[in-house]
């Protein structure tokens, strides 16, 4: 598993803006924590469906999001899930072996083929292991595992392109938001209301 927490030096944003209403501030900054933890989690998904060669909807299902909230300003990106078999890689059987699109490239493993596992049910990729034979004396069939979403986000430095991604656009989201957020207290103000559209 791997995670990548949103904050971008949250205590100097508050400093930032000490002597200003406090609940509008964590306002503001738990709505920008919140769409940058979203526009993460879409770059996370394309970057990682790229480098894995799994479709971006099977991607999407190892990626969870906690939003971040007034009591906790923090937003945090996790992506889960195992190895998965070759034949969610748009695997197909061909004279040489199974073709499949494992690390989002489209290669041959020589030799294995396309099965029904027993306890699934499921269509599997697999090869024959020479030299082991189960009870029934026949070769033992292993499956074959192609990329791993949560290895993949190290391997190809994902984590690196969200955190430049955090670095260049967490400030112009929270400024929205302060902006948005100072907005609504003025025109809520009884006095100051009258003055503001």
């Amino acid at each position: 598993m791997a995670s990548l927490s949103v904050q971008n030096n949250i205590s100097q944003v508050m400093k930032q803006f000490r002597g200003m209403d406090k609940k509008v501030v964590k306002k503001a900054t738990v709505t920008a924590l919140n769409k940058m933890v979203k526009e993460v989690a879409v770059v996370a998904k394309r970057e990682l469906a790229e480098k894995t060669g799994l479709k971006k909807g099977t991607v999407s299902k190892k990626i969870t999001t906690k939003k971040a909230k007034s009591t906790d300003l923090s937003a945090r990106l996790t992506v889960g899930g195992r190895h998965f078999n070759l034949v969610e890689f748009g695997a197909r059987q061909v004279k040489a072996g199974v073709s499949h699109k494992g690390w989002g490239k489209r290669q041959v493993t020589k030799s294995a083929f396309i099965f029904t596992g027993k306890s699934s049910g499921k269509r599997l990729v697999g090869a024959r292991v020479a030299g082991s034979k189960n009870s029934k004396g026949k070769e033992k069939v292993k499956a074959l595992h192609g990329a791993s979403a949560p290895v993949e986000y190290f391997k190809a430095r994902v984590d690196q392109i969200l955190k430049a991604k955090i670095k260049t656009r967490f400030n112009k989201l929270l400024a929205t938001a302060l902006d948005y957020q100072f907005s609504r207290a003025l025109k809520s103000d009884k006095v100051l209301g009258q003055f503001v559209k």
